[in-house]
């Protein structure tokens, strides 16, 4: 169960920020980065575990990647500008990041 729901954690906090970091440029990707940070760590703090750290990092990087691929209208979520660029590799860096500081 706690799998689940650190997957869930981590899939849930990809959303709120590929919906968040369009909304002023530069308030929205820092506010994405930093509840993408807080999520995952906090996840780590409330289980004493770094491997649902991983799942919910996986989590999290499962959503991005599908936000950011076209879907079936063609549509994409994360687009390749400056913003979305910089949601995919700053949260990429922000994810694993959160893995590897301390609980």
């Amino acid at each position: 169960m706690r799998t689940l729901i650190s997957f869930l954690a981590g899939a849930a906090t990809a959303a709120i920020a590929i919906l968040l970091h369009q909304s002023l440029p530069p308030v929205g990707v820092i506010a994405s980065l930093a509840l993408t940070y807080a999520a995952i760590w906090g996840i780590g703090r409330h289980y004493q575990s770094r491997l649902l750290k991983w799942i919910s990092a996986f989590g999290w990087i499962v959503v991005i990647l599908r936000g950011s691929t076209f879907g079936v209208g063609q549509e994409l979520l994360v687009q390749g500008d400056g913003v979305g660029s910089t949601l995919l590799m700053l949260g990429t860096l922000t994810a694993l990041f959160a893995v590897a500081a301390r609980n």
